[in-house]
């Protein structure tokens, strides 16, 4: 979130370093950043769907922002609190003019060198498991994230590392967060987290596996039985939750990896074919050609 409109950006160029440089960051701690964006610097809706090489949370301030993250889209409005972890695929449409939101982004390596480490990863794992990464928040919620979202940028701003404790502040100011995103999801009513209900934990570890193995494995029969359900109730299940049968959800996965891959990589197609472990390169085209509308060869010249 927050990339200068470029409709051939390289995913390998997103990085958090190249993120600072566009958007004109001017810090010297390395590893976090905090700041704020308008509509034109979130409106990335010709770059194609990619990740990046960081993790963020962004908090919406004004406006709407449109967004698909893995194989879910949303709305994102204001007051909504968004965590996008750096194995999530997203892709930005619509922006609207009155966009504005202040945005986290923070490396693997910062987060596990911040303050009270393992409990800090602790509480960002469990992050990671959220089915829905997007929460609304209330206006008593709204203060707390207001407040240190304030501290961070005030302390990034006017600090330096070699500052007596300046690093270590910075460090516990955004372990806070960390922990206030965290009491924040599993506090929630909403269903954005795993509940009781056998359908939605199942549905829950579908899409877990599908998005550590879906390259290797696209038959929903083997996804039943490592979750030990018919392909029946997973079909039903994924259909009743999401509107789209759990076939559907693995092909979507493959489509979007796909795109990433054709826009981003250099890859040859053949060797994208093989990476994505079709039995060859025309099997790969006539199964992209069947979601997408073209083969590979003339949706990577479009892009």
């Amino acid at each position: 979130m927050g990339t200068a409109k470029n409709k051939k950006q390289g995913i390998e160029k997103l990085t958090l370093d190249l993120l600072k440089s566009r958007l004109d960051i001017n810090t010297n701690f390395k590893g976090l950043y905090v700041f704020d964006t308008d509509h034109r610097e979130m409106d990335t809706s010709e770059i194609s769907p990619y990740r990046g090489d960081h993790n963020s949370i962004h908090l919406i301030t004004a406006g709407e922002v449109n967004v698909k993250i893995n194989l879910f889209e949303y709305t994102l409005k204001k007051n909504d609190l968004v965590l996008f972890t750096n194995n999530m695929i997203r892709h930005f449409g619509t922006v609207t003019p009155d966009c504005t939101a202040t945005n986290v982004l923070f490396s693997n390596d910062y987060l596990l060198n911040s303050a009270v480490p393992s409990k800090t990863a602790e509480a960002y794992n469990y992050l990671t498991s959220i089915i829905n990464p997007v929460v609304s928040l209330s206006n008593h919620q709204l203060e707390p994230f207001k407040t240190l979202l304030a501290a961070l940028a005030q302390k990034m701003k006017h600090g330096r590392p070699n500052k007596l404790y300046a690093d270590e502040i910075l460090r516990h100011l955004f372990s806070a967060l960390i922990f206030e995103v965290g009491a924040l999801y599993q506090s929630d009513t909403k269903p954005y987290i795993v509940s009781s209900s056998r359908k939605e934990y199942m549905v829950h570890q579908f899409l877990k596996l599908v998005t550590e193995k879906f390259k290797e494995e696209r038959s929903v029969q083997a996804y039943a039985d490592m979750l030990n359900i018919t392909p029946k109730y997973l079909t039903t299940a994924t259909r009743s939750l999401t509107g789209r049968t759990a076939g559907d959800l693995i092909d979507e996965m493959l489509v979007v990896e796909a795109k990433v891959l054709l826009n981003e990589s250099g890859m040859t197609i053949a060797h994208i074919a093989e990476l994505l472990n079709f039995s060859d390169q025309f099997s790969f085209s006539k199964f992209f050609k069947k979601h997408c509308g073209q083969n590979p060869s003339s949706y990577r010249r479009y892009v």
